[in-house]
C-alpha cells in the first residue's frame, strides 16, 4: 500500500463571463476531496463553446476517484479522448466547417503526487516559496513562434497569432500533454482561463498568489482582472496543499 501521509488539498473557485459578454463558455470543476480541478473554455460559437466545455466537466466529475495516480491520468485521457470524439461527431452534424472545441487544463492529485494534463492555453500555475512557474505550456501558435526564436511582442502582432494549436474537438486525434510532478506542503496552484491571463502579468499574479488567506485569493484575481478591460470570460481555481486532516477533504 503506498503510503503518502495525511495531506489536504484546499480550493476555491470562482467563474465570470466578464464584462463584454452575455455568455459564459467557461466551465469548472472543483472537487478537493477527490484531488480533481478542471477549467474548461469554450470555442465555436457561444451556444457550441458552452456545450463543449459543459461535456468535459461534466464527462470528468463522473470519474471514480480511486486507484493510483497513473491510473486516475489513464481514466481521465482516456474520458477526454471520447468527448472530443462526440464533438466531432456533433459538430460534423452541424454542417461543414463546424467546430465545436474547448481548451481543457485538469490537476490530478494522490497524495503529494500530482499531474496536469492538458490541451489548449488554459494553464496550470504553480506558487512556491514566493515564486510562480507556469508548468502547462499554452498550445497557442503564440508560443510556438516564441518558442522558435521570435520575439514576444512581435509574434504578438501577427494575424492569428493567437489561434489554439490544441483543443478538445478541435482535431479528430487528440494528444494530450501530461507532466506529472510532486507537490509539497505549502504549494499554491492555480488554474485559469486565458480571460485571466490576458487581463494580469505573471508578476501581478504572483503577488495575488501570496496572500495570507488562500480562499481570498480568487476572490482578488477575478476582482483585479474584471477592474481592468475584462473582454473575456474568466475563470480560476485555487488549490493549498497542507499537512493535517479535515473532514472530508483528506486522501492517502
Amino acid at each position: 500500500m503506498e503510503n503518502y501521509g495525511k495531506v489536504i488539498w484546499q480550493s476555491c473557485g470562482r467563474t465570470d463571463p466578464g464584462k463584454k459578454r452575455q455568455h459564459n463558455q467557461d466551465a469548472m470543476l472543483n472537487k478537493p476531496g477527490s484531488g480533481l480541478w478542471v477549467v474548461a473554455d469554450g470555442m465555436g460559437g457561444h451556444q457550441s463553446g458552452e456545450v463543449a466545455s459543459r461535456w468535459v466537466v461534466d464527462g470528468l466529475a463522473e470519474l471514480e476517484d480511486n486507484g493510483t495516480l497513473n491510473e486516475r491520468i489513464e481514466k481521465l485521457s482516456g474520458r477526454l479522448i471520447k468527448i472530443n470524439t462526440d464533438l466531432c461527431a456533433y459538430a460534423d452534424g452541424m454542417g461543414k466547417g463546424c467546430i465545436i472545441g474547448t481548451t481543457v487544463v485538469a490537476l490530478l492529485a494522490k497524495g503529494l503526487q500530482a499531474a496536469v494534463v492538458w490541451a489548449g492555453d488554459s494553464r496550470l500555475y504553480r506558487y512556491r516559496q514566493g515564486q510562480l512557474q507556469q508548468l502547462s505550456r499554452d498550445h497557442s501558435l503564440l508560443n510556438e513562434l516564441v518558442q522558435s526564436g521570435m520575439n514576444e511582442d512581435m509574434a504578438g502582432q501577427l494575424t492569428g497569432a493567437n489561434v489554439i494549436t490544441k483543443a478538445v474537438g478541435g482535431q479528430d486525434k487528440l494528444e494530450l500533454d501530461i507532466i506529472r510532478f510532486d507537490a509539497e506542503c505549502g504549494d499554491r496552484y492555480l488554474l485559469c482561463s486565458d480571460g485571466l491571463d490576458k487581463e494580469l502579468s505573471d508578476d501581478e499574479i504572483a503577488g495575488l498568489m501570496g496572500a495570507e488567506e488562500y480562499r481570498h485569493i480568487a476572490d482578488k484575481l477575478m476582482d483585479t482582472a474584471l477592474s481592468r478591460d475584462g473582454s473575456d470570460n474568466i475563470t480560476v481555481i485555487v488549490c493549498e496543499v497542507a499537512a493535517g486532516a479535515v473532514s472530508g477533504r483528506e486522501y492517502y
